[in-house]
C-alpha cells in the first residue's frame, strides 16, 4: 500500500465508503481524515490530487461523440455514458473482476468493458505489490496473457474495418474506444514515470504504432499484385487492370469515409491516414504496371489513370486540393512519368506521319483514276483534309485529357508533322501537274487540291490553342504557296485556250465580226460553271482574277496600237464596240457571282476618251482614268489617243499634263492595277 500512497495520496479515499482490495486491508474514512489536519501534508494533497485525477481521466468520458448504443448482445452496463462520469467518477467503485471474468468479457466481445477492468488489474498489481515474487509474476502474466487475448480481437475488429464498418458498426466504434482509453492511460503512466521513474514493464503498450501497422496491413491485403501477362494481351491486361484498381479504390473510399470515418474521434482524421496507406500501395501497384514493358500506345490508359482517375477518386478521402496534389506527386517519380509521356509522344508523332502519309497515297490513288472528284456542298471535295484534321485533333483531344500540358505539347508534334505532310503534299501535286495535264478531271483535281488547302487553313485559323506562331506562320506560308500555285494552273489553262481569241480583239477584223468576244465569252462560261466547285472564298478570288486579266488583255489589245480611227464615225464605233463587249462581259461575271463594278469602268472611260471630241471632256475623262487606276502612265494614254484620228501636239500635251497632277483621292490597291501588272498572256 505504500507504492499505492505514494501514487495517489490518502486524501483522494475519503471520497470513497471503502476500496476494495481482494485479501487486503481496507482504509476507512475514519482512518483518513485524521491525515487530513495535518499542514504537513497539504502540499503533498494538492500534488496527489493532480496524479489521481491524471488516472481516473483515462476512465472518463472520450471527448468525442461516439454513439450511445452498443451490440445487442451487451447489456447496458457497457454502456460508457451509463459506466463513466463525465466529470471523472472514480475507477474504484467497480468491483474489480478476476482473469476469468474479464476472458469471458472479452469472449463476449465487450471490449470496452473488459479494457477498464484490465486497467484496473494492472494497476492494482502495479500500486499494490512491492514484491518480485513467482506469484506476481503469474499475476502478471496473467495480466498480459489477457491483453494478448484483447488485443488480438481489437485488432482483428481494425483488420477488418472495411467489412466490420457496415455490418458491426458499434463494435468498430468500440475498439476504437478502447484504444483511446489505453492512450489515456499510457499517457499517466508516463507522466507518473517522470516524477517517480517507475512504471509497470508493459507500459506504454504501444497499441498506436500497431494500431497504424494493422491498418497498412489491411489495406495491402485489399490490394492483389498485378498478374504477369503476355505482350499479345498486354492493352486488353493493362486496362483491366486499372478498372480493378478503380473499382477497388473507390468502393473502399466510400466505405471509408461514411462508415468507418465515423467510428473515430475528428483529430484522428482517419480518411487522411487511410488516403496515405491506400497511396503507398497504389504506387507501388503502379510502379509494376510501369514497369511490364509497356509499349506505344499502351502508355496511354496508364497516364491517364495516374493524370485523371487516381485524383478524382482521392477527393473522397482527401478534399483540399493542395493537400492532395501534394500526396499525388509522390505517386511515381517525376523520372518515371516523364519516361512515359515522352514514349507516348514519341508513337503518336510516328503513328501520325504514318497514317498521314497513308492517306495522301489514297489521295493519289484517286487523283489518277478518271472518277470525277466527290461533291460536297457543291463544292469538289476530298476527304484528305478530314484525314488530317482527325490525325490532329485526335491525338491533341486524347493528350489533352491527360493535362493539358502534355496536350499543348502534342498539338507542337503534330503541327511540325502537319508542316512535314505539307511538304509531300505538295511535291506530290507537283508530280500530278507534270504527268497528267492531259488528265479528263484535271482542273477538278486542281479545284478539289485548293479546296483541301482551304479547309486545313480554316481549321489551323480557328485553333486558339496554337501557341507556336512561327510553326503555323510556316503552315499557312505553305498552303498559300500551294493555292498561288494551283490557281495559276487554272489561270494558265484558261488564257491558253483564250489566247488566240483575244489576239483578235481590237484589230482591223475586229469590226468584220463579234466572234473573237463570243468565243472568249464561251470559253469563260465553261471554265467558270467548273470553277463553282471551288469553295466560297477561293471562287470569289479567281473568279475576281479572271475578270481582271481579261480587262488587262483586252487594254493591252488597245496597248498595241493595231488599229486607229480614220474618221470620225469609225471612232464613235470603236468606243460603242469596246463599250458592248465590256457590258458582254460584266454580264457574265455578274451571273457568276462577281459584285465588282471598277474593272469594267476602265474600258468604258476608254471608250470614252475614244468617242469624245472636244479636248477639255477628254482631259476630264483621262482625270477619272487616273484617278481609278494611278498606274496608268503617258504611254498608256498616247496608245489609246493613237486610236483617235487625230489629236494635236499641243492637244495632246495638254491631255498628258494632267497626269502630273496628284491625285488624292486615289487607290493604289492590286485591283487598281491594270497598265502597270504584267498580263498572263506576256508570259506565255
Amino acid at each position: 500500500m505504500k507504492k499505492f500512497k505514494r501514487l495517489f495520496g490518502t486524501s483522494h479515499i475519503t471520497r470513497t465508503s471503502i476500496i476494495e482490495d481482494v485479501g487486503n486491508k481496507a482504509t476507512t474514512k475514519k482512518d483518513l481524515k485524521s491525515q487530513k489536519a495535518d499542514p504537513s501534508r497539504k502540499s503533498h494533497k494538492r500534488s496527489t490530487d493532480k496524479k489521481y485525477n491524471l488516472l481516473t481521466a483515462c476512465f472518463s468520458v472520450p471527448s468525442h461523440n461516439m454513439a450511445s448504443d452498443t451490440e445487442e448482445h451487451l447489456d447496458s452496463t457497457d454502456n460508457i455514458m451509463d459506466i463513466l462520469e463525465i466529470n471523472g467518477q472514480l475507477w474504484h467503485s467497480i468491483r474489480l473482476l478476476q482473469e476469468k471474468e474479464i476472458k469471458e468479457l472479452i469472449e463476449q466481445k465487450r471490449y470496452f468493458k473488459a479494457d477498464q477492468h484490465l486497467i484496473k488489474l494492472e494497476y492494482e498489481q502495479y500500486a499494490n505489490d512491492m514484491t518480485n515474487d513467482e506469484g506476481t509474476k503469474k499475476e502478471t502474466k496473467e495480466i498480459n496473457s489477457l491483453y494478448e487475448l484483447l488485443s488480438a480481437e481489437i485488432f482483428n475488429v481494425v483488420k477488418e474495418s472495411i467489412n466490420i464498418s457496415k455490418e458491426q458498426p458499434n463494435l468498430l466504434k468500440m475498439a476504437v474506444q478502447v484504444k483511446i482509453q489505453e492512450e489515456k492511460a499510457n499517457q499517466i503512466y508516463l507522466e507518473e514515470k517522470e516524477k517517480s521513474g517507475s512504471v509497470p514493464e508493459f507500459r506504454p503498450r504501444q497499441w498506436d504504432t500497431k494500431w497504424l501497422s494493422i491498418l497498412q496491413q489491411s489495406v495491402n491485403q485489399r490490394i492483389s499484385e498485378p498478374l504477369s501477362v503476355s505482350d499479345d494481351n498486354k492493352a486488353h491486361w493493362l486496362e483491366q487492370c486499372l478498372m480493378q484498381l478503380r473499382s477497388q479504390l473507390k468502393a473502399d473510399f466510400d466505405t471509408i469515409v461514411n462508415y468507418i470515418n465515423p467510428c473515430y474521434p475528428k483529430e484522428y482524421n482517419i480518411c487522411a491516414k487511410y488516403a496515405e496507406y491506400y497511396h503507398k500501395k497504389v504506387s507501388s501497384h503502379i510502379s509494376l504496371l510501369a514497369e511490364s514493358g509497356l509499349k506505344g500506345k499502351e502508355v496511354y490508359p496508364l497516364l491517364y489513370w495516374i493524370h485523371k482517375c487516381y485524383p478524382d477518386i482521392m477527393i473522397a478521402v482527401i478534399p483540399s486540393e493542395n493537400t492532395r496534389q501534394e500526396l499525388l506527386n509522390t505517386l511515381l517519380p517525376e523520372k518515371t512519368i516523364n519516361h512515359l509521356k515522352n514514349d507516348y509522344l514519341s508513337v503518336l508523332k510516328s503513328d501520325a506521319r504514318m497514317h498521314m502519309i497513308k492517306s495522301l497515297q489514297i489521295e493519289e490513288e484517286n487523283w489518277r483514276s478518271e472518277k470525277e472528284p466527290l461533291v460536297l456542298n457543291d463544292c469538289y471535295h476530298s476527304e484528305l483534309p478530314i484525314d488530317i484534321i482527325q490525325i490532329i485533333d485526335g491525338a491533341v483531344q486524347d493528350t489533352r485529357t491527360i493535362t493539358s500540358e502534355l496536350g499543348d505539347q502534342a498539338l507542337n508534334i503534330m503541327l511540325g508533322e502537319t508542316n512535314y505532310f505539307l511538304e509531300s503534299f505538295q511535291r506530290s501535286t507537283e508530280n500530278f501537274e507534270k504527268s497528267h495535264l492531259n488528265h479528263p478531271n484535271f482542273i477538278s483535281v486542281i479545284i478539289s487540291i485548293i479546296n483541301s488547302c482551304e479547309s486545313i487553313r480554316n481549321h489551323l485559323n480557328t485553333n486558339e490553342k496554337i501557341t507556336n506562331l512561327e510553326l503555323k506562320e510556316n503552315i499557312l506560308s505553305v498552303l498559300n504557296e500551294m493555292e498561288r500555285k494551283k490557281k495559276d494552273i487554272i489561270l494558265k489553262t484558261l488564257f491558253c485556250e483564250l489566247k488566240p481569241h483575244c489576239k483578235k480583239l481590237v484589230s482591223e477584223k475586229w469590226f468584220e465580226c463579234t466572234e473573237p468576244i463570243d468565243e472568249i465569252s464561251v470559253i469563260t462560261e465553261k471554265h467558270l460553271s467548273k470553277l463553282k466547285k471551288l469553295k466560297a472564298s477561293q471562287y470569289q478570288d479567281l473568279l475576281m482574277e479572271i475578270h481582271k486579266q481579261l480587262i488587262t488583255e483586252y487594254i493591252l489589245r488597245i496597248m498595241k496600237k493595231k488599229l486607229s480611227c480614220k474618221t470620225e464615225n469609225q471612232e464613235k464605233r470603236v468606243a460603242d464596240q469596246i463599250q458592248i463587249e465590256t457590258q458582254q462581259l460584266q454580264k457574265l461575271f455578274n451571273f457568276y457571282g462577281s459584285a465588282d463594278t471598277i474593272l469594267k469602268s476602265a474600258l468604258l472611260k476608254i471608250a470614252e476618251i475614244i468617242r469624245l471630241k472636244d479636248v477639255d471632256a477628254i482631259v476630264v475623262e483621262v482625270a477619272a482614268l487616273f484617278r481609278d487606276f494611278p498606274d496608268i502612265g503617258k504611254e498608256h494614254v498616247r496608245a489609246i489617243l493613237h486610236m483617235k484620228v487625230s489629236v494635236k501636239k499641243s492637244d495632246e500635251k495638254k491631255i498628258l499634263n494632267i497626269l502630273n497632277t496628284p491625285m488624292s483621292n486615289s487607290d493604289s490597291s492590286m485591283m487598281r492595277k491594270l497598265f502597270s501588272n504584267p498580263t498572263l498572256l506576256k508570259a506565255l
